[in-house]
């Protein structure tokens, strides 16, 4: 045997290790980046399209390693999104994000900072090798040449969203909002389903923050002057993540509601259903009963707006982020009330969300020093992720984390209405979950959001004072009749409204569910992509990867 040829053959084996490894790792940088674009063809093409204007306009390896980094680096957040959505993120979680402060965005992802660290670290110093000595060009063609072909690749893709732009409907006065349409083009196409979500998401914000603002600023024309100065107590509670099947009240064996049901009369409604399944669609159509997403559908007034324009004196107390009238679509309607109270700033600096519980010495404030009318919103943090940070260790043996966190709400509201009990004279309480979550369904037991069919059914309960009833005791009988009508959130504000005796010029009162013939419209409901954004739920189901699809 020849002793040259090992020595011969290693040579070769370096030599083709030298050659090929930086393109075996840019290679391998590029299938990462493309993998979650692979949910659907049209993705993988229109991210291969872009990503090739990118390679072409810098026509550097090094500099194309380095724009794919941040793609890779997010790799495992976007293959969790699409595990719980079935789509990369995009316009949903950036909808989302802009009503969560940076502590609640590192509650959501602390279980596994530790995995992502050490990913950002592997592939942040492998790149950094990488990038240690030129590496050349991606290609090694004439710069006309190179230039013809990246003018292809903006044409395919430029021209039919120019085209798609110009055959949108009119705006119809600020109702709709022309990036989600363009936004579907691209919310496969990881990574720019990002870049474009976001655009979307911040042009929604803006349009919904900039119809509520101006919708408050117009005159309230009530069907009947609202009542001089009398001295009633109307609250509503906004809850947060909590479904109907893990409630004790609607029949779940786990005793996850024990304090209200000892509550003599109180009415609850189970067959609610939520348009969404995420905070900033739902509230919406709690306090004005607007549904963006709904064709046709025109924002109205708000409770806040229209409580302010009848006298009472409003309350917002609320244990979520604190963002400005326009930085959140809830932020228009909060900053509406005269008395905003929020438990996660301190001293001008937001904190991570605390139990709700620090809410209850303002709200037993805010009952205890009512003379006149008076509403009051309160908005939990609920069972929101992750439910075991969401109660004390007091509930901590009820059951799952996420049975501790209703039972928990439970007593929260036992104890609102207590306080409206002991306060004496017309009360009404009002409680609604503004989504449910996934618990089991696809999550391996981790509540999380999602757009199973369940996560659409949610608690509502009513309750009002013996004076309340004895003044009105029609509209008491009604809502024990509607116990099993099927609502939507939609019916929150015109409910609300018939309890404080106030209606205005276009608000659609028949859907009140005090009313002895609620109106009871389809309910459509939304969910997480383009494929089941508007469905029936009454001829709904959920589909093998947890998500709910038409019959």
């Amino acid at each position: 045997m020849n002793p040259s040829r090992p020595t011969a053959l290693r040579r070769r084996l370096r030599g083709l290790c030298a050659r090929f490894w930086p393109d075996a790792l840019l290679g391998s940088m590029v299938v990462l980046a493309l993998l979650p674009a692979c949910t659907a063809l049209q993705g993988v093409l229109r991210a291969v399209l872009l990503w090739g204007v990118v390679a072409l306009a810098c026509n550097s390896r090094r500099v194309l390693l380095a724009c794919l980094l941040p793609a890779v680096v997010l790799l495992p957040g976007a293959l969790y999104y699409i595990s719980i959505s079935g789509v990369p993120p995009g316009y949903p979680l950036w909808l989302i994000l802009f009503y969560c402060s940076l502590p609640v965005v590192k509650g959501y992802i602390g279980p596994v900072l530790p995995y992502l660290c050490a990913w950002m670290v592997l592939w942040g110093a492998l790149s950094a090798l990488y990038c240690l000595r030129p590496r050349g060009p991606v290609v090694r063609w004439r710069p006309r040449t190179r230039m013809a072909c990246m003018g292809v690749l903006l044409a395919v893709i430029v021209v039919p969203t120019v085209r798609l732009w110009y055959s949108l409907p009119p705006a119809r006065g600020g109702t709709e909002n022309p990036m989600v349409p363009i936004h579907a083009r691209f919310d496969r196409a990881w990574p720019w389903s990002v870049l474009s979500g976001y655009v979307a998401a911040r042009r929604e914000t803006w349009r919904v923050a900039q119809m509520a603002s101006r919708i408050s600023r117009e005159p309230v024309h009530f069907l009947a002057p609202p009542p001089d100065a009398a001295p009633q107590v109307v609250v509503l509670v906004i809850g947060e993540s909590a479904r109907r099947d893990h409630q004790h009240l609607y029949g779940y064996p786990v005793s996850t509601t024990p304090e209200m049901e000892q509550v003599p009369g109180l009415v609850r409604f189970d067959n609610m259903v939520t348009p969404f399944d995420y905070t900033v669609g739902a509230v919406p159509v709690i306090l004005s009963g607007y549904d963006r997403l709904l064709s046709g559908a025109v924002p109205g007034h708000d409770l806040v707006s229209v409580f302010n324009a009848a006298g009472f004196d409003t309350w917002w107390i609320s244990n979520h982020p604190r963002l400005g009238p326009y930085d959140s679509v809830i932020g228009a309607y909060s900053e509406q009330a005269h008395h905003i109270a929020y438990t996660t700033v301190h001293g001008g600096i937001m904190s991570s969300p605390v139990l709700d519980e620090r809410m209850l010495p303002v709200v037993d404030g805010a009952i205890a020093q009512a003379r006149g009318p008076v509403f009051i919103v309160l908005h939990l943090f609920g069972s929101h992720e992750n439910a075991a940070d969401r109660y004390p260790a007091a509930f901590s043996h009820v059951g799952t984390s996420y049975d501790n966190s209703i039972a928990y709400t439970d007593h929260l509201l036992a104890h609102v209405r207590a306080s409206l009990a002991a306060h004496g004279g017309p009360a009404t309480l009002f409680y609604v979950s503004d989504h449910g979550v996934r618990v089991n369904e696809c999550t391996a037991g981790i509540p999380a959001h999602g757009d199973v069919r369940a996560a659409y059914e949610v608690p509502f309960y009513f309750w009002a004072s013996a004076a309340w009833q004895a003044d009105r005791p029609q509209a008491m009988q009604a809502a024990r009749d509607n116990t099993h009508a099927p609502f939507t959130l939609a019916a929150i504000p015109a409910s609300v409204l018939d309890a404080a005796g106030l209606a205005y010029q276009g608000a659609d009162m028949a859907r009140s569910a005090l009313s002895a013939h609620p109106g009871l419209p389809r309910r459509i409901v939304h969910g997480d992509s383009a494929a089941n954004q508007s469905v029936d739920y009454d001829h709904s189901h959920d589909d093998a990867h947890c998500h709910i699809a038409r019959n």
